[in-house]
């Protein structure tokens, strides 16, 4: 009995304990399951990491922290094992182990939620392989801190500071191993058995274009809803190698340099640029004193002028971004109506020091293509037939005895050779030169560059110049999350400018001769009944200066602190500095003063000096956060503050007795005008911006902008103002249903809205100036006049800008096209109108009207061959816009009757501010010789009537942009890009004012041949143009207006690029070598003289790169 009880009870333990083992089992696998599932999620979860030189064991904590997983290891076997260089984005906890451990030899296994790791220890069965070699970038410069793993396994290392590395892992069949560095193509090398592999990283292109830099933050391309472009240096440098806006205008149709036909290629005139057309009324930039339509700049964040960009060498740019639409501009509000450019310097690389210098030459010769001025034959001709040597029979000869005698010695002076061509003169065969060097170096922690550029700018005018220096030092200091950033550029120019312009040259008759009979240089060319003619080459020779020195220093520093992998915060201060001097000396012996017979008024001095004191400061916040694998969230947030203060002080003297003492302290006397002026001048604006971006699993995008800001430039009752704009995207080739579509990898749909402002205006343009008026004083003392009447109430000018379009890459992302339409209504304009003189002013501002802008852009790219040591590409773009003003023809007839017989513009509502407004014709009458118009009801008429004005034309082409192509092979790259203009008309001021409209005096002037040729001399004739005899005022009409077609060779480039071993024997890495042509031909369906007071330029130029 005993023992069946002790029977039973074993029975009743057994089946306790099985039961007991079966539910742990049951726990264990829910566990289990549950464990699964959690750990397949967190493995799945995606972070951001940065490790810059941290131990190992850190590492592992920090993952810990930020994981749900424990790690197992031995500390002891950690020893000093440190991540050199990891920067991973959006990667599971995977991918993070495979980087960080693999570098010091260690392997891992993930048991549940624990993840154990282990030395590697090699198998004594297995046979050692050892792999050593270096890794370095296309320039040959050591790229410390590269990632070098075995491809499928968990064995790798990093480069060294050198470079270098060694891989030891046991044999094992079919070999690959991956080299990866941040910013750099990941390359894959098969081991073939090879005991070295030396590996050259090219840099990913593709990292630039799919990153839009604003400034202030930067953002994904495919998440970005805005419409945008960015240029690399090689983008910029395949086209030119002179100024990085005439590159932009190349690749861009959005961005557009105006021509310029009175200035040229004046090297130190600013050019006319505007992005989308304009936003301002055009034609009235002198009310502005500032060109309300030029875009905004931004040099390494920071805002800086048009003239700062236009001298900055190309060789220190590393990106440019232009910003176009309200979604991609409204982070800038107020200031970006008009655009914005974004231009980044090159950051200096870590590594052993290195040393690069790149220089470039260029030649330039004036283009006087367009010119047709008459010969000494053909110019006596016509004076002889106008009337010149006055009454002529009806077979052309010379009645008075006295001018046929002046007649005929000129003539025999043409029968001796004499056919000066006199617009050679001026010109000369330039030569421009810029050279930069610079030293980078350091390390994970500490970074710096130090660079000098020298730049000396020949015009195709004697005496016309400009001196550019620079000296700049970048430091980068970084220590675990917060990192210092300070940015040190001192500049001087000098710019001079040439004593006479070309329009002098281009008058002189070729029949003078330069030089007299003793060899002199004559003062008079010649001298009649009618008027005298001074020799512009005289004035020339004499001692005369025009120059502007400047000096100055920008200094920007910023301190970034990223405190957790999805919090940034951020400061920056900018401080600019600069003092300009001008100084302007006429000689007393310039055939200007030859009229004036006291000395005390011959000869003139004028000085003028600037001082710039600017503060930018920003403050952001930045954010962004992948949630759940699906929802991108991006947010910026911050405040900004900006003054520019400006003293300007200035006199002009005249009354020298030589010119050998242009000292000012020389001078007899003020001029009427000249007595000593100063005036201090400053704007102050302060806004806060807000800006979130969502992404929606990379397929629906959403922008949302806000910006507050306030500006002294607006009237005290309008200080401040908010701006904002939303944006739209969709990536359809990332839709599930699109996976099924072949051929396309790319297809983007992209629209916006918002209101971006513009401050491009006078600081007081709103506020009541008094001048003092000291040409009048009275018993009190000195009284003020008001110079300005201002307008508390001006309003701030604001475009509400809308934009759609979209990118397409497809056929094996061979052809790449982007569209964008956009349409820009500015309301309410902001326009200076008349106001009677009793107000003491003659003009006010004021908001008005409305302008509404809209265009299209196209891009397109194809790339034909496509191989690594071949490619080959096609490319064009185009641009069609229109504009047209609404309700401002009541308060801007002062300036449409200002401007009759001046120009063709006209401010009138429904009209296109590139309207050409002119009285129709009809042409000469054959009978008469007389213009025959046509009034506004379509009926003829010899009487020409301002009122019967009408639209005959307009400057705008119908479509505009380039068409060129690519290529590339082994080292040898080609391109060639053509400037093509297909419709729009042409005021031909040529035919207007050296044709016909023609004085008594301006008949002695050189003129056209068109002046001699196809005129009107007897009833019956058919001509173009009136009768050289005729010399009434030739009213502007229809006439005078022509089409105007254009092409041109904008930019042609051959180039070779080398790293081969022939280079070491100069102890150079890397060699680039390029040639330019650049405006190198023009062809026109028009002959209308162009660069009246410089001439336009064409050029040839060189470029050389050597990195040692």
């Amino acid at each position: 009995m005993k023992k069946k009880s002790m029977t039973c009870s074993l029975l009743v333990r057994r089946l306790r304990k099985i039961l007991l083992v079966m539910t742990l089992k049951v726990f264990i696998l829910l566990v289990a399951f549950g464990s699964v599932s959690a750990m397949s999620y967190s493995q799945e979860q995606k972070m951001d990491v940065v490790f810059r030189d941290e131990m190992l064991e850190n590492v592992l904590e920090y993952l810990k922290a930020n994981t749900d997983y424990e790690f197992v290891y031995r500390r002891e076997s950690l020893g000093n094992s440190k991540v050199k260089n990891v920067e991973l984005k959006d990667v599971t906890l995977k991918q993070i182990l495979d980087q960080v451990l693999c570098q010091n030899g260690f392997g891992y296994e993930i048991v549940d939620k624990i993840v154990i790791v282990r030395k590697l220890v090699m198998s004594q069965q297995k046979k050692e392989i050892k792999i050593t070699g270096q890794v370095t970038d296309e320039k040959k410069q050591p790229m410390p801190g590269v990632t070098v793993v075995v491809k499928g396994l968990t064995i790798g290392t990093a480069t060294d500071a050198d470079g270098r590395y060694v891989l030891k892992l046991p044999e094992v069949k079919d070999l690959a191993i991956l080299f990866s560095f941040v910013g750099m193509e990941t390359m894959e090398v098969k081991y073939a058995g090879q005991d070295t592999i030396n590996v050259v990283l090219k840099e990913n292109v593709k990292v630039v274009d799919e990153v839009v830099i604003t400034g202030i933050y930067t953002r994904k391309k495919e998440s970005f809803t805005g419409s945008s472009t960015t240029f690399n240096s090689k983008d910029l440098k395949m086209v030119g190698n002179q100024s990085v806006l005439q590159s932009l205008k190349t690749l861009d149709p959005a961005f557009a340099i105006m021509e310029n036909n009175e200035f040229g290629s004046d090297p130190n005139h600013l050019p006319d640029i505007e992005i989308r057309g304009k936003s301002s009324i055009v034609g009235l930039t002198d009310e502005y004193e500032t060109d309300p339509n030029q875009p905004l700049f931004i040099l390494d964040g920071f805002e800086t002028t048009l003239q700062t960009i236009s001298d900055l060498s190309m060789d220190r740019v590393q990106s440019i971004t232009i910003l176009k639409d309200a979604a991609a501009t409204a982070i800038y509000g107020s200031k970006a109506a008009n655009g914005v450019v974004v231009v980044e310097t090159k950051l200096p690389q870590a590594g052993s020091l290195r040393l690069t210098y790149n220089g470039n030459m260029q030649l330039s010769f004036a283009d006087l293509s367009d010119y047709n001025l008459m010969n000494s034959y053909e110019k006596l001709t016509f004076e002889r037939l106008a009337g010149c040597y006055r009454l002529i029979d009806d077979n052309g000869n010379i009645l008075d005895e006295e001018q046929e005698q002046i007649y005929n010695d000129l003539m025999k002076e043409v029968a001796r050779g004499v056919d000066t061509y006199w617009m050679n003169e001026p010109l000369r065969f330039a030569v421009t030169h810029r050279h930069t060097l610079s030293i980078e170096g350091g390390d994970d922690v500490f970074r710096y560059g130090v660079g000098v550029s020298y730049g000396n700018t020949q015009g195709v005018m004697k005496g016309s110049d400009r001196e550019v220096m620079n000296g700049n030092i970048r430091l980068i200091y970084r220590k675990g999350r917060l990192s210092f950033t300070n940015n040190l550029n001192i500049d001087y120019s000098k710019a001079d400018r040439e004593p006479v312009a070309f329009s002098e040259f281009a008058k002189a008759n070729p029949y003078f001769r330069k030089y007299d009979e003793i060899g002199e240089l004559k003062k008079v060319l010649f001298s009649n009944y009618s008027t005298t003619y001074y020799s512009p080459l005289f004035d020339m020779r004499q001692t005369n200066f025009d120059e502007t020195e400047s000096t100055g220093f920008t200094n920007n520093f910023e301190v970034d602190w990223r405190v957790i992998d999805e919090l940034r915060i951020r400061g920056r201060f900018g401080l600019t500095k600069s003092n300009e001097q001008m100084k302007k000396f006429r000689s007393p012996f310039n055939t200007e003063f030859a009229s004036k017979s006291d000395n005390a008024d011959r000869g003139s001095y004028e000085e003028t000096n600037t001082k710039v004191l600017n503060y930018d400061g920003d403050f952001s916040v930045t954010y962004g956060k992948l949630i759940n694998e699906k929802h991108m969230i991006n947010t910026v947030g911050g405040m900004r503050l900006s003054q520019n203060g400006s003293d300007k002080s200035g006199y002009k003297v005249q009354g020298f007795i030589d010119d050998e003492f242009s000292s000012p302290a020389f001078a007899l006397g003020y001029q009427e005008d000249g007595k000593a002026t100063y005036m201090d001048s400053k704007n102050r604006a302060l806004s806060y911006y807000l800006n979130f971006g969502y992404s929606y699993d990379d397929r629906y995008l959403l922008d949302l902008n806000y910006r507050a800001d306030g500006s002294s430039v607006f009237g005290s009752d309008k200080q401040f103002t908010n701006t904002w704009s939303v944006g739209l995207g969709w990536n359809i080739h990332n839709e599930a249903f699109f996976e099924s579509v072949s051929g396309i990898s790319l297809l983007k749909l992209r629209a916006s809205i918002g209101n971006p402002g513009n401050q491009n205006f006078n600081d007081y343009i709103s506020t009541r100036v008094y001048s003092y008026n000291t040409n009048n004083m009275n018993i009190f003392g000195s009284s003020a006049i008001v110079s300005n009447l201002g307008n508390r109430g001006l309003e701030w000018q604001k475009t509400l800008d809308r934009n759609i379009g979209f990118d397409l890459v497809i056929v094996d992302n061979r052809l790449r096209v982007n569209f964008d339409y956009f349409n820009k209504k500015t309301d309410p304009l902001l326009v200076h109108i008349g106001t009677p003189s009793s107000t003491g002013a003659t003009t006010i501002p004021r908001n008005v009207g409305k302008q509404i802008t809209q265009g299209v852009n196209v891009t397109l790219n194809y790339s034909i061959i496509r191989r690594d040591d071949m490619f080959w590409s096609v490319n064009a773009n185009m641009r069609h816009q229109t504009s047209e003003y609404r309700n401002v023809s009541d308060v801007l007839t002062k300036y449409n009757l200002d401007n009759r017989n001046r120009n063709l513009t006209r401010y009138y509502d429904g009209g296109s501010p590139s309207d050409l407004w002119a009285v129709r014709s009809c042409g000469i009458d054959p009978a008469t010789g007389r213009e025959i118009f046509l009034t506004k009801e379509g009926k003829q008429t010899f009487v020409h009537d301002y009122d019967d004005e009408m639209v005959v034309g307009n400057s705008d082409p119908d479509v505009e942009g380039v068409i060129g192509t690519s290529f590339y092979y082994k080292g040898f790259s080609a391109s060639i890009n053509l400037r093509y203009r297909l419709g729009g008309q042409i005021f031909m001021q040529t035919l207007y004012d050296k044709v016909e409209n023609l004085s008594s005096v301006k008949k002695w002037e050189n003129l056209d041949k068109r002046a001699l040729y196809d005129r009107w001399k007897q009833p019956g004739d058919k001509a173009k143009f009136k009768s050289i005899a005729d010399s009434e005022v030739t009213p502007i009409s229809s006439r005078f207006v022509e089409d105007n077609n254009v092409l041109s060779g904008e930019s042609i480039s051959l180039g070779y690029e080398s790293t081969g071993k022939w280079l070491s024997r100069i102890g150079a890495s890397s060699m680039l070598f390029r040639a330019y042509m650049n405006d190198i031909f023009r062809v026109s369906t028009v002959k209308n003289e162009r660069g009246l007071s410089y001439p336009f330029a064409r050029s040839v130029s060189f470029s050389l790169g050597v990195t040692f």
